[in-house]
């Protein structure tokens, strides 16, 4: 990849410890639709937005209601869920790494499958949305992961090429979507998620504890030659 020029960050299970929930929030939705979902079925949306999780599930189900009604009720549902909670947390040794590229200068932006109003009170509860010089959502960008279009639009935002952009990802669409926009993907593995399933990523860590600047150059540096820009 060329230099370095923008960071780009997934929001759940990356930023945040909520993938397990957000996973939990869905089992009780499927419940509430009088469905029941496979296991391997219901893995194949992790990382993917709700009209992706939806247009499926109608089809699959022959739902009577339409996308656009079952992700109202989604997102109402959600919303409550999480504001509910006393404490929503973020993934071991973000934090740090967030603050140090804030000093750094590098453009720092959060490419979510969430509904901006779950980003917003997610990223907020976390005290982290002041930190980032965009936020973008797959409602926004038009097209679910692994389309993808809220990478591109990410960093169309922040003003800079993909080509000069890192993403963390920690789902297999998520990768997808990073790769298709042109950009060096790093997968974060999260629990219940195999290598194997996360091997588009460019380079693969298993948190961020101790992961600094310096250290994510020197994987980058590892993975290719770092080329200077135009």
């Amino acid at each position: 990849m060329r230099e370095p020029q923008a960071i780009i960050f997934d929001m759940d299970g990356v930023l945040i410890d909520s993938e397990p929930i957000h996973y939990e929030i869905e089992k009780k939705l499927f419940e509430k639709l009088g469905i029941v979902v496979p296991e391997e079925v219901h893995r194949c949306y992790l990382g993917a937005s709700g009209d992706f999780m939806y247009g499926d599930l109608k089809s699959r189900y022959r739902l009577a209601d339409t996308v656009e009604i079952l992700l109202e009720q989604d997102d109402l549902f959600r919303c409550d869920y999480f504001k509910g909670l006393e404490e929503i947390k973020l993934n071991e040794g973000v934090l740090s790494l967030l603050k140090e590229i804030k000093t750094s200068g590098l453009r720092m932006a959060v490419a979510t499958s969430s509904s901006p109003e779950m980003a917003a009170i997610l990223l907020a509860r976390c005290g982290i949305n002041s930190l980032f010089d965009s936020i973008v959502t797959t409602v926004e960008a038009g097209k679910s992961k692994p389309a993808p279009d809220v990478y591109l639009m990410a960093a169309q935002k922040i003003g800079v090429i993909p080509a000069n952009c890192i993403v963390f990802e920690d789902s297999p669409n998520g990768i997808s979507s990073a790769k298709e926009a042109g950009m060096f993907c790093v997968a974060v593995q999260t629990d219940g998620v195999t290598a194997q399933e996360l091997s588009k990523a460019d380079v693969l860590v298993n948190s961020f504890v101790g992961l600094n600047l310096q250290r994510l150059f020197e994987l980058i540096a590892d993975k290719c030659v770092l080329q200077p820009p135009n």
